[in-house]
């Protein structure tokens, strides 16, 4: 569990590790010019649970998924597919790139591959419109195939044959469960 302290102080406010303030037994921090530091007043302290850190620990991934926010939307009105499902997408399979490359050449916001990008109207999967269009239309087509968000998913990893091969249910790949459970983890985090 990530734990964050909140020092309120009377002139704004610092986020710090907690770990870290302990072992200072101080925090300072520079706000406008000036220096203000204090050990004696009252903190918040914030716990949080692994679903809601786990993006921030990212390397800066959720701000880069979040940023993409205006484009979703708009995707997700056009298609019909849940804005947060598209975020949690976004967020597991490019962290927000949209220059992404996977080593199989899956590209963009979406990691699509070339030939699955052009069956859903994407000629530029480096373009992030075209991208999140594309597999926006995807991921459409198969919850309208699956009727399930997980069995989407994991055709949407794994490809439509796998989840048909194993009996309409998430194939026994490890990459593909651990896909699915990521994915349906960053949905629950994006539907707050």
């Amino acid at each position: 569990m990530l734990r964050v302290v909140l020092l309120v102080l009377s002139v704004g406010f610092a986020m710090v590790d907690a770990d870290d303030a302990r072992a200072a037994g101080r925090v300072e921090m520079m706000i406008g010019g000036l220096k203000v530091g204090d050990a004696a007043r009252q903190s918040l302290v914030i716990e949080l649970d692994a679903s809601f850190a786990a993006p921030m620990s990212a390397g800066g991934a959720l701000s880069k998924v979040l940023a993409w926010t205006p484009l979703v939307d708009d995707v997700a009105k056009r298609v019909g597919v849940d804005k947060a499902l598209l975020m949690a997408v976004i967020d597991v399979e490019s962290g927000g790139n949209a220059f992404a490359v996977s080593p199989k050449g899956a590209m963009g916001l979406m990691q699509l591959m070339p030939q699955t990008g052009r069956q859903h109207g994407a000629d530029d999967l480096f373009d992030p419109g075209q991208n999140l269009l594309a597999g926006a239309r995807l991921l459409d087509a198969l919850l309208a195939t699956f009727g399930d968000v997980s069995l989407a998913l994991a055709a949407y990893n794994a490809g439509e044959g796998a989840v048909r091969k194993f009996g309409g249910g998430i194939p026994p790949y490890a990459e593909t469960r651990r896909y699915v459970e990521r994915v349906m983890g960053r949905l629950g985090f994006y539907q707050r």
